[in-house]
């Protein structure tokens, strides 16, 4: 296994991981990433996230997407993990955590003070995940949606 900051080579596969996670999270329908708008977004000069990708035998098998949210009460931005996925096959293997453990050191790297992200509730075996690395649940906070369409 071998994780790397994903690549431009890697936009097909990386929209084939993200399509799995919209099934899996039941929003394939709302669905509207390409491969243009990742290579835009991820690899272009308007770069908008960074993502880490699981290799194993020339295949990706797991995905981190992350985004910084540079203006904070605290001065120092946040890194918003937006998307972790790992296929079924590559699970219990430590895929998981070794993407963690780089994007925890990219949140590092840019100077973040919190590493933060959202479970899909009912997600019973994320939220173990998370709190096995040492993460806790927020209990300041409740995510709140405007649907603006």
């Amino acid at each position: 296994m071998h994780i790397r900051p994903a690549e431009p080579r890697d936009v097909d596969r990386l929209l084939e991981l993200m399509r799995e996670l919209a099934r899996f999270e039941d929003y394939i329908q709302d669905f509207a990433v390409t491969r243009e708008s990742i290579q835009h977004h991820g690899f272009g000069e308007s770069r908008l996230f960074t993502a880490f990708v699981a290799e194993q035998d020339d295949d990706l098998v797991g995905m981190a997407v992350t985004y910084p949210i540079l203006w904070t009460y605290t001065l120092r931005p946040k890194l918003v993990l937006k998307e972790l996925y790992v296929t079924e096959a590559a699970r219990q293997m430590g895929t998981g955590k070794a993407l963690m453990k780089a994007v925890i050191s990219h949140a590092r790297t840019i100077g973040a003070g919190e590493l933060i992200w959202t479970v899909m509730a009912g997600n019973t075996a994320a939220e173990a995940f998370y709190l096995s690395l040492g993460a806790s649940r927020e209990r300041k906070w409740k995510n709140w949606s405007l649907p603006l369409v």
